[in-house]
């Protein structure tokens, strides 16, 4: 028999683990991994570029992308990313409550597109408690907010194309599992 902290503890892994039975706490799960699946393949896909394997260095878009920043970049936001998915998928599968592979879609594009406006938040919060980009205290908090606002978008800009349809592709993938384990 185990001690009452670790019955909780076993309690909790068992409720909230990645064999949870809970079918909301499993999408989290599915959106964290495509979050780390999109920036995994962001990095593949500046590799390819940037190595001449896929043609597309006449590309603005690529062109200025210096591949150890976006290896460095991908990481952090993938710290980032990856809860703030969970947390999306989370409510995204509470929210809506139909199993049909249209609604899957719909789950991926509002949790990605979702993803990157909740990912706000512990940016600023990370950016205002180090103080980053502030003159004096008082304007802390407009700084942190305006280069949060800053790394959002760029980050949008750069990897919304992968995203999103991984969004999709999860959505739609977890959605249909999950209706015909039910």
């Amino acid at each position: 028999m185990l001690p009452s902290n670790q019955h909780a503890l076993r309690t909790a892994y068992d409720q909230y683990g990645p064999r949870t039975d809970r079918d909301d706490i499993a999408a989290g799960y599915a959106a964290a991994i495509g979050a780390v699946l999109s920036a995994a393949l962001y990095v593949l896909s500046v590799w390819l570029v940037n190595s001449g394997h896929l043609g597309l260095d006449w590309s603005p878009y690529f062109a200025a992308l210096e591949f150890h920043w976006v290896v460095y970049s991908s990481t952090v936001g993938s710290v980032i990313a990856a809860p703030t998915a969970f947390l999306i998928g989370v409510a995204g599968w509470r929210a809506i409550q139909t199993q049909t592979a249209f609604s899957g879609v719909l789950r991926g594009v509002v949790g990605a597109a979702a993803t990157y406006v909740a990912a706000f938040v512990p940016i600023a919060a990370i950016f205002f408690v180090t103080g980053v980009g502030s003159a004096a205290a008082g304007s802390a908090l407009a700084n942190a907010l305006e280069l949060a606002g800053i790394v959002v978008a760029v980050g949008f800009a750069l990897t919304w194309w992968l995203t999103i349809p991984i969004g999709c592709l999860v959505g739609v993938a977890y959605t249909v599992s999950s209706s015909t384990t039910a």
